[in-house]
């Protein structure tokens, strides 16, 4: 009984060590590399500009009417999934909400936000 576990013991430790390796190996880990949006507002308001994904919101920025920004979206956002962008009049109000989109590190955005926030659209740069 005694010799067998003598051999049972040693097999088990490399079956387990020689997983641990494999495991560790094939994980996805993030870039860290943002992806940006480059934002036109058209609209009367200054806008607050927000990014929702993987679970959570930043609040980007605040674009003054007629004015052009570029600000940054974190990897942590659109590294599990998609993204969605939203455009809210500083004062209130209803908010323009874009469609799903799949971001990539470094990948641009064209965020125009219209008179009319209906108008407004979102498209990623090839």
């Amino acid at each position: 009984m005694l010799r067998g576990l003598w051999v049972v013991a040693p097999a088990l430790l490399l079956a387990t060590s020689a997983c641990s390796h494999s495991a560790g190996g094939e994980e996805v880990q993030p870039t860290g590399s943002p992806a940006y949006v480059e934002v036109v507002n058209q609209h009367a308001l200054p806008m607050e500009v927000t990014v929702l994904g993987s679970g959570s919101t930043h609040r980007m920025g605040t674009v003054l009417p007629g004015m052009s920004s570029h600000l940054v979206v974190p990897p942590n956002l659109f590294g599990n999934g998609s993204v969605r962008f939203e455009a809210r009049p500083s004062g209130g109000g209803q908010p323009f909400r874009s469609g799903e989109l799949l971001l990539a590190p470094g990948a641009t955005v064209d965020f125009v936000i219209a008179a009319r926030l209906f108008n407004s659209t979102v498209t990623r740069r090839p």
